[in-house]
C-alpha cells in the first residue's frame, strides 16, 4: 500500500482526487471510499472517515471543490512594470467564511426550529459554476450544498487566515451574509461583528455607500440600521428585535448598582424608568439547579432595588415570539399602573 500520509498535509487534512491519483490508482480510491476508510466531502474531495471537520476544513473542502485553496493564480500577461495580474480561483465567503470568523449563524443548528443550515456552504468563484449538491450521508440528515457566487470584490475584501485559507474579510463576509439569511439572522451576524470589534458602524456605512446601486441593498440597509454592538449574544439580539419596536424604552446591557455604586447586575435589556428588565437564557437554556438558584438570587437582589425581571428562553424568541412579547408587554403595563 502506498504511503498516503502526505495527503492533506498542506490543506488541513482534506485532499482532492487529483492529489490522490498521484499516489494511488482510481480503483484503490474507489475501494477506500466503498470500505469507509475515506469520506467524500464534496465531489472529488475527500477526508478520513469519522473525522469531524472544523469550519476551516469545510472552507478548504469548498475551495478545493471549486478549483483552488491556497493561493491566487496569474490570469493575464504582466502589466507595465512586469507585475502580473492575479485572481483567486475560489475564495471562502458567505456562510462558510462566517463560520471561520466565528460569526453566529442562528439557523445552522437550532433546537427550537430544527434549522440545519450548517449543511450549506458558500464560496466566491472565479468562473461561473453551478451549485454542488451532495446526497445525504451516514449521520447527516441532509446532503451538503455548495453554492458558488460571483460577487464583485473590492480592494481589501480578501484576506488570508492564519492557517493559509483565503477568505473574505469579516466586514465583507457579514455584508454578503445579509441576502443569504433571514433579517433576524443577519442582524445577529452584524451585532456580533460590532461587539467583537471586527468592524465598526462607520465601516458598515462606508460599505453601504459603495453598494448603493447593488441589488438587494435595501435588505443590507435594514440590517445595518437594526444592528447594535451592545448585544452580547444572538438570543439578546433576537429579544431586542422582538421587543424594542413595541417597548422602545428597553436598552441593551443595563447595569444596576448598589448604594455604594458597585454593579450588582447587568441586564440583557432594561428600562431604567420603569425598572423593567429582560434577561435571556442561552440557546440550550440555563440548565442545572446551580444556574437556576443563581438567577433567582440575582432577581431577589435587584428586586430590592425596585427592578422586575422577565426571563426568556431561546424557545420563546424562536418558537413563541408572540406569546413572549405579550408577556413582557403585560408586565410593562402592570409596572406603568404601579407608577401612576
Amino acid at each position: 500500500m502506498a504511503d498516503l500520509s502526505s495527503l492533506g498535509m498542506t490543506t488541513l487534512g482534506v485532499w482532492t482526487r487529483t492529489q490522490a491519483l498521484e499516489l494511488i490508482s482510481r480503483g484503490t480510491i474507489s475501494s477506500l471510499i466503498a470500505s469507509g476508510v475515506w469520506r467524500v466531502v464534496f465531489r472529488g474531495v475527500y477526508t478520513d472517515r469519522g473525522h469531524i471537520l472544523s469550519p476551516e476544513q469545510w472552507a478548504v473542502a469548498a475551495l478545493l471543490a471549486t478549483g483552488g485553496a491556497t493561493a491566487p493564480v496569474e490570469h493575464a500577461p504582466p502589466q507595465i512594470g512586469g507585475i502580473p495580474r492575479r485572481r483567486f480561483r475560489a475564495v471562502a465567503g458567505g456562510r462558510t467564511a462566517a463560520r471561520v470568523w466565528q460569526l453566529p449563524l442562528i439557523d445552522d443548528d437550532d433546537p427550537a426550529t430544527g434549522g440545519t443550515e450548517r449543511f450549506v456552504h458558500d464560496v466566491r468563484a472565479w468562473r461561473t459554476r453551478g451549485s454542488l449538491i451532495m446526497p445525504a450521508a451516514l449521520g447527516d440528515p441532509r446532503g451538503h450544498q455548495l453554492h458558488r457566487h460571483q460577487w464583485v470584490l473590492f480592494e481589501g475584501d480578501v484576506v488570508r487566515h492564519a492557517n493559509g485559507i483565503w477568505l473574505t474579510s469579516a466586514l465583507r463576509t457579514a455584508l454578503d451574509c445579509v441576502p443569504l439569511l433571514s433579517h433576524e439572522a443577519a442582524v445577529c451576524v452584524l451585532d456580533n461583528g460590532l461587539h467583537r470589534k471586527l468592524f465598526t458602524t462607520s465601516d458598515l456605512q462606508v460599505a453601504l455607500r459603495a453598494r448603493v446601486q447593488w441589488p438587494g441593498v435595501g435588505a443590507v440597509r435594514a440590517a445595518v440600521a437594526a444592528a447594535d454592538g451592545r448585544s452580547e449574544s444572538p438570543n439578546e439580539t433576537l429579544a431586542r428585535l422582538l421587543l424594542r419596536p413595541v417597548l422602545p424604552g428597553l436598552v441593551p446591557q443595563v447595569a444596576v448598582c448598589d448604594r455604594q455604586g458597585w454593579v450588582i447586575a447587568r441586564f440583557d435589556l432594561g428600562d431604567k424608568l420603569l425598572k423593567l428588565a429582560v434577561d435571556m437564557d442561552g440557546k440550550r437554556g440555563h440548565a442545572g439547579t446551580h444556574m437556576v438558584a443563581k438567577d433567582r438570587q440575582r432577581d431577589r437582589r435587584t428586586e430590592a432595588y425596585g427592578w422586575w425581571t422577565e426571563r426568556g428562553t431561546w424557545f420563546d424568541v424562536r418558537r413563541q415570539p408572540t406569546q413572549f412579547r405579550e408577556r413582557v408587554l403585560a408586565r410593562d403595563a402592570a409596572l406603568r399602573r404601579r407608577a401612576a
